[in-house]
């Protein structure tokens, strides 16, 4: 598991792990989200934050949802880092 709760603040967070990606779903404030994290070809690592939508929850839908935030990162450190930071800002921006 490449995140957790305790990383990124939230009351839960669920795993769901497949060959393309791991989608997370949390949960803050009674506001579900969905994070995708997938591996890269230019970076090792990318993300998507986006609202809960209706309908199956799976990488592809994930990454083609019209909403939500993107991040990159090299390592699994620096993507805890930045995930962290995009729920932060998603939280004030989308959540309210």
């Amino acid at each position: 598991m490449l995140l957790s709760k305790d990383d990124l603040g939230v009351d839960k967070l669920l795993r769901k792990s497949s060959d393309e990606c791991e989608i997370y779903t949390a949960e803050k404030g009674g506001k579900v989200f969905l994070i995708g994290v997938y591996s890269g070809q230019y970076s090792k690592y990318y993300f998507k934050i986006t609202p809960a939508f209706t309908g199956k929850w799976n990488c592809e839908r994930l990454l083609y949802y019209p909403f939500g935030y993107f991040g990159f990162s090299d390592n699994e450190s620096e993507l805890k880092i930045k995930v962290s930071e995009k729920v932060k800002e998603f939280e004030t921006n989308v959540l309210k």
